[in-house]
């Protein structure tokens, strides 16, 4: 372990110690989950801003979650710092047959790609679609489902099969809302969105970072309006659709 890592741990036990900080110490694993969801939060959008220093910085903040939530663990001894990272250790020397395994051959390498299956197995699940965290967004567990089911097969040729299937569902929404039907209006939504995450599977991009850039990306336009309006001493509920549109056409021209 090194100096530094082992330094975090001790000045975390001091602060839950008897003589220790009152907020620190009163602190749960449940009290500092939306902390821990926000730390992680952080890092996507220092990686995303391609920021070095300030990723450092979230990394050893979500980093200090961590070792708080393996002190907390330790208090109830259930398990120490040590043992975490014993057990990940452990799961990616197992699941890396094909790396750390000096007896690996090439009968072995149906193991190596049944990684979901293997899991499905040591998990004891019903499905290879079970475990993913109650927490994650919807558009991560459907590429994470959609990355499961392809391990074993259950895939697209190519990316035209799958751009097909996106046209598919994008003409069946069109048939519901042209039926006036919210309830298959909202169904058909659903697939589509499936389809799209799908597509972006084929080109290894992230469904979910390309939709959080894009809100970035909107964000930056319309404060940009915002700006513009403010700066003509202009009321944005009085400014016409076109007009607005315009001042989106030279936040758009001024990212070239």
């Amino acid at each position: 372990m090194s100096k530094e890592l082992e330094n975090l741990i001790n000045i975390v036990q001091r602060l839950r110690s008897e003589d220790g900080c009152e907020w620190d110490k009163k602190q749960t694993s449940e009290s500092l989950t939306p902390h821990l969801l926000e730390e992680a939060n952080e890092v996507v959008d220092a990686i995303l801003e391609n920021n070095p220093e300030n990723l450092k910085e979230e990394l050893g903040d979500l980093l200090l979650h961590i070792v708080f939530q393996a002190t907390i663990a330790s208090e109830k001894k259930l398990f120490d710092f040590d043992e975490l990272a014993k057990k990940i250790n452990e799961k990616l020397v197992d699941r890396h047959p094909h790396i750390f395994d000096e007896n690996f051959n090439g009968e072995d390498q149906s193991k190596a790609k049944n990684w979901e299956l293997n899991k499905k197995i040591e998990k004891n699940r019903q499905s290879i679609l079970d475990g993913m965290p109650k927490s994650l967004s919807s558009l991560i567990v459907s590429q994470r489902y959609q990355d499961k089911t392809a391990a074993v097969g259950f895939e697209w040729e190519d990316y035209e099969q799958a751009m097909y299937k996106v046209e598919e569902e994008l003409n069946e929404l069109k048939i519901a809302i042209k039926n006036d039907d919210k309830k298959n209006i909202e169904e058909e939504i659903g697939d589509l969105l499936i389809t799209i995450v799908n597509l972006s599977r084929f080109f290894s991009i992230s469904a979910e970072l390309a939709l959080k850039k894009s809100n970035q990306k909107f964000y930056k336009r319309f404060n940009y309006i915002e700006k513009i309006v403010e700066k003509n001493n202009q009321k944005m509920e009085d400014i016409s659709l076109k007009e607005l549109l315009n001042y989106w056409k030279d936040a758009k021209d001024k990212e070239k």
